[in-house]
């Protein structure tokens, strides 16, 4: 991984608070993240391709070795963006239990001043017809 040749410039931080460093083997240059270059100098090799660094406690400006840990990309992203929010509600209508996103029902009832929700169209539709059952 790094050899006696190489020259390590860094760490250098970014305008977004991550840090950097800087490898450079005599001809060329390459920049890497600080995290990724820490594990892959404590673990002895590198990282594959779908390999990433990441920080267990989401602070990227926290470096220790025991904030780090290697997760797949897939991994990575999963928990970065974790599952959407659910909401349970009984239609007004006909009384049956169902789940929303919390986004959609946040946005309607809030900003819009919306009545509901509903199970469907048509309780909606019978609600605003005034046909409650």
């Amino acid at each position: 991984m790094v050899d006696t040749a190489m020259k390590i410039y860094g760490p250098y931080t970014r305008r977004d608070g991550r840090k950097h460093v800087i490898i450079y083997d005599g001809i060329t240059r390459r920049t890497m993240s600080y995290p990724k270059f820490l594990l892959q100098k404590f673990l002895g090799r590198e990282l594959t391709k779908n390999e990433t660094a990441d920080h267990i406690n989401n602070n990227f400006t926290d470096d220790r070795l025991e904030n780090l840990q290697v997760l797949t990309r897939g991994d990575n992203i999963r928990k970065s963006f974790p599952g959407k929010e659910t909401l349970r509600f009984e239609c007004p209508v006909c009384h049956f239990f169902f789940q929303r996103e919390a986004r959609y029902y946040r946005h309607n009832q809030i900003s819009q001043g919306k009545t509901g929700p509903f199970c469907s169209r048509q309780c909606a539709g019978r609600y605003n017809a005034g046909v409650l059952e």
